[in-house]
């Protein structure tokens, strides 16, 4: 289990455990004073709890949201979509529209772009912090109405107390989340404050979003900024120009960048350094010959780190993947399972990638497929998309 994973599945214990915690504790006690004490056998009560759960949930969902928005216009962004607990409100062609969607984060994420001609002077800050401020804000007005009402006399006054507690209770925890400064299951505030702290990062940071976009559009020749300087934010953008090189198959000047980041091993994200390692793997087995790619994978690719590849369902990895277990493992059954995966990484790839996938995917099981003609795999083969 990668440590990021990890560090998810701990979080999501205490965030449980917190839970049960707040509810035998405080709603527990607050059920015997309650107005709702006894109503249809207690089951009014937990209508109340659960009402205060979902709307707590919806609120500061939306909240969080509201703050990356208008973050976002202060820092001089434009706002692409906004996604609140998997509905994704979006402009397409001047027209609002509305579909589900899934997202980076715990309960919603606010895609954003640097206004044109800002992409040097847009800043992240406000992006990132207004939320934070909006929820401390929020902790104030809860405890404010929490201390006026939790010892009325009217019974009614303190269920409105401990409901609007339940529900700041429930922002609380999506704060602690949000401000976390490392990497879980997914990019938190926190974490990308942490990066952008670098100037270099925040460079890398606002071009990141500009490339991103451009690809979303379908711009095939989108031009990529080259960072020097590796970092977690720097390598990922690198890699988005590696990727544009192997279209070109100017496979030396990718080597030079991928060789970058995997010597920055130490100081970039797991994720990104093994796609970098199977983007090396893949050139390597593609132009070298069957010696040259063996001696690079014995010596410079440890145990750990293929286990890592064949984990990955991304085409980078699996990819890689396939040529290592069908050339140098010579193992039929390692490469059904890369192939199996293969369908689900390809609809994950960017649409204006995934041509230039089709073809880096098919010369990797041609290659196998010569290697190993009885081995009858050519039925795997990814097909031309429609235009």
């Amino acid at each position: 289990m990668k440590k990021e994973d990890v560090l998810g599945l701990i979080i999501y214990l205490v965030i449980i455990a917190l839970a049960i915690v707040f509810g035998i504790t405080v709603l527990q006690a607050h059920n015997a004073e309650s107005a709702l004490n006894g109503v249809w056998n207690g089951f009014a009560y937990i209508l109340y709890v659960a009402g205060a759960v979902i709307l707590g949930a919806v609120f500061n969902a939306c909240l969080y949201e509201l703050g990356h928005v208008l973050g976002a216009k202060v820092g001089k962004y434009e706002i692409l979509s906004v996604t609140i607990l998997g509905l994704c409100f979006y402009k397409e062609e001047g027209k609002r529209k509305v579909r589900f969607a899934s997202f980076d984060g715990l309960t919603g994420e606010t895609k954003i772009v640097p206004k044109k001609g800002m992409e040097d002077k847009a800043n992240p800050y406000p992006y990132l912090l207004f939320s934070s401020l909006f929820f401390i804000i929020e902790a104030i007005a809860v405890m404010v109405v929490f201390t006026l009402f939790k010892n009325s006399s009217n019974k009614a006054l303190t269920d409105v107390a401990y409901f609007v507690l339940t529900v700041g209770a429930i922002g609380l925890v999506i704060l602690v989340y949000n401000i976390l400064p490392f990497r879980i299951d997914s990019i938190t505030d926190g974490y990308r404050l942490t990066m952008v702290s670098n100037p270099k990062n925040r460079a890398a940071f606002n071009e990141l979003l500009r490339v991103e976009y451009e690809i979303q559009q379908g711009n095939h020749d989108v031009e990529v900024k080259i960072f020097d300087e590796i970092t977690n934010f720097t390598a990922d953008l690198n890699l988005n120009k590696v990727y544009a090189l192997l279209d070109k198959k100017e496979y030396s000047a990718a080597e030079e960048i991928l060789d970058k980041i995997i010597a920055a091993k130490d100081s970039v994200d797991g994720k990104v350094y093994i796609r970098a390692r199977a983007q090396k793997i893949y050139i390597n087995l593609i132009t070298r010959n069957l010696e040259e790619a063996k001696a690079y994978y014995d010596k410079e690719v440890p145990v750990s780190e293929r286990r890592e590849i064949s984990n990955d369902v991304s085409m980078a990895s699996i990819r890689a993947y396939l040529l290592m277990s069908g050339l140098l493992d010579k193992s039929r059954s390692e490469c059904i399972i890369a192939l199996n995966n293969v369908y689900r990484a390809f609809k994950h790839t960017p649409k204006n990638r995934q041509q230039t996938e089709i073809t880096l995917f098919n010369e990797a099981l041609d290659r196998v497929c010569t290697a190993h003609p009885d081995w009858e795999l050519d039925g795997y083969k990814l097909q031309v998309a429609e235009k």
